[in-house]
């Protein structure tokens, strides 16, 4: 979900309140109290002692109910951090379990690069040569999506599709996801521009499938997972019991919310482990393609990955399946990086190659407005490791959030008075009842804001905000229920006002009949 224009939301709001409202001033977060457990191996020196003061003062500043993170070299995890209680109550260890996110695409992007260097896949080669029945409803330009546009986010697909963030059971759901996909309409001709899509990596999912004749999730395991060491990743639904209760924000505080997963979210947002498993994955892409003395992928696959070709801004890029940018480059280190949310979690993989350091930081609470903000604890603390000072840009609050709360909570507020008052004079008129002609005028008036409102709420709102009502319901609880509330609450207003001109009209034909036999 991503915003495409606030406008559309704000412009609902000032309709319905008839005069614009004045976002409000953020004030500073209260400071969360965190339970603190370090690893066995010891701090080593003052910028990682730095570096885990800077994650606890984003821990209270955000509340974060629990964290994990760790600091690894090419050789070995240096220190892990644990703090606060998982969504169950118990302590945050190392050997708790988090949900990835999108953390999932550079394992995706790796597992493909094993077959690449098998020979088995070419990067730009039709997605079509492998997956005979994939078509977008242009079917010209899907025929020209190769496995690197895939990578690469290249593709043209748009960033929310139907295909994907989907719970229920299906026999193979790697194949009807692709089948959801026929009838999306490509942005733009492939290679053309960088759009950041799920769906991307949900094909490359079902491509290793096709290829390989296995599920995703076994061949992920088999090539990647296992040489790893990453004992405690989850990959399938029954080890995705084991997660527990994640957060999402309500008007700025944590809430407990169940765990999801999608069977085909392993390939591009539903992953998840340890702390120690992810960061063994770091190791591996800090090394070379190399863990430990068991070889993954070799030198030149490795920096073909983390080599940005998709221009996304002036400084950043996107490579295959990693984010390459210069944030970093004033202290002597590129930044290769990738972020990832899942309902009530966040992760964040940094890799600073030129201090042979990765940073990895595992949050289980995460809200679509508070994503930088959860980002900038990894990005961060990374920037301590290198040397240097986290830029306040990144910590900075997203200044919609607060706007869209405080409006959408009047508004919803308003509606349900107006709808009360009008309730109550449709059980208890007052007076005779106006003309015809102001009847027939207050009651359109009516009805054509209360028809507005819901139209807006339900689908105008989430359309501006770039995602659906289910998505919003996801990944930004309170506004999901707020712009429901004021939907239903603009149809109610529509039905009672609706009921008061009716009887307002009742009430003057019986009035006019009495006149008249008198």
């Amino acid at each position: 979900m991503r915003p495409r224009g606030y406008g559309v939301v704000l412009l609902t709001v000032v309709l319905a309140l008839c005069a614009a409202l004045t976002p409000a001033t953020a004030t500073a977060a209260a400071r969360a109290t965190a339970r603190t457990g370090l690893g066995s191996t010891p701090v080593g020196h003052g910028s990682m002692r730095d570096a885990d003061a800077y994650l606890r003062e984003r821990m209270a500043e955000m509340k974060v109910p629990g964290m994990a993170y760790a600091i690894a070299d090419r050789r070995r995890v240096e220190h892990i951090g644990t703090l606060g209680q998982d969504g169950d109550g118990e302590p945050v260890t190392a050997r708790t379990p988090f949900l990835w996110g999108s953390i999932a695409k550079p394992f995706t992007a790796t597992a493909v690069m094993t077959l690449v260097e098998d020979g088995r896949i070419e990067l730009d080669r039709a997605v079509r040569a492998y997956l005979p029945d994939f078509t977008l409803a242009d079917r010209a330009v899907s025929a020209r999506i190769t496995v690197r546009h895939l990578l690469q986010q290249t593709s043209g697909l748009p960033e929310i599709t139907d295909s994907t963030d989907r719970f229920e059971h299906r026999p193979d759901p790697y194949r009807s996801a692709v089948a959801e996909l026929a009838d999306v309409t490509p942005l733009g001709e492939p290679g053309a521009r960088h759009v950041y899509s799920s769906a991307n990596y949900l094909l490359l999912g079902a491509v290793v499938e096709a290829i390989t004749g296995r599920p995703y999730a076994a061949y992920l395991r088999e090539s990647v997972l296992d040489p790893l060491g990453m004992t405690g990743a989850v990959t399938t639904p029954a080890q995705a019991a084991r997660f527990p209760d994640g957060h999402s924000y309500v008007y700025g505080r944590p809430v407990t919310t169940p765990p999801r997963f999608d069977r085909t979210g392993p390939s591009y947002g539903y992953l998840g482990g340890t702390v120690e498993d992810l960061a063994h994955f770091a190791m591996a892409h800090l090394n070379n393609g190399s863990y430990r003395g068991s070889k993954l992928l070799e030198p030149a696959s490795v920096r073909e990955m983390h080599t940005g070709t998709a221009r996304i801004q002036a400084t950043h890029h996107y490579g295959l399946g990693w984010r390459d940018d210069d944030r970093n480059t004033d202290l002597g280190t590129p930044t290769i990086w990738h972020g990832g949310a899942a309902p009530g979690y966040q992760a964040t993989m940094v890799l600073l190659p030129g201090t042979d350091r990765a940073v990895v930081v595992l949050q289980n609470v995460y809200g679509y407005f508070q994503d930088s903000q959860l980002t900038a604890a990894a990005l961060g603390a990374a920037r301590i490791l290198a040397g240097g000072r986290p830029r306040s840009a990144d910590e900075a609050a997203d200044p919609m959030y607060l706007t869209l709360l405080v409006s959408l909570t009047t508004v919803a507020a308003v509606v349900t008075a107006a709808t009360g008052w009008g309730a109550f004079r449709l059980l208890r008129p007052a007076g005779r009842p106006a003309s015809r002609r102001r009847t027939v005028w207050t009651t359109a008036s009516w009805l054509l804001l209360g028809l507005s409102l819901a139209y807006g709420a339900w689908f105008a709102a989430p359309d501006a905000l770039g995602g659906s009502q289910r998505l919003i319901r996801l990944y930004a609880p309170d506004l999901g229920l707020l712009l429901t509330a004021v939907a239903i609450g603009g149809l109610a207003l529509a039905v009672v006002r609706l009921g008061c001109g009716v009887r307002d009209a009742v009430r003057r034909g019986s009035g006019r009949q009495g006149s008249e036999e008198t």
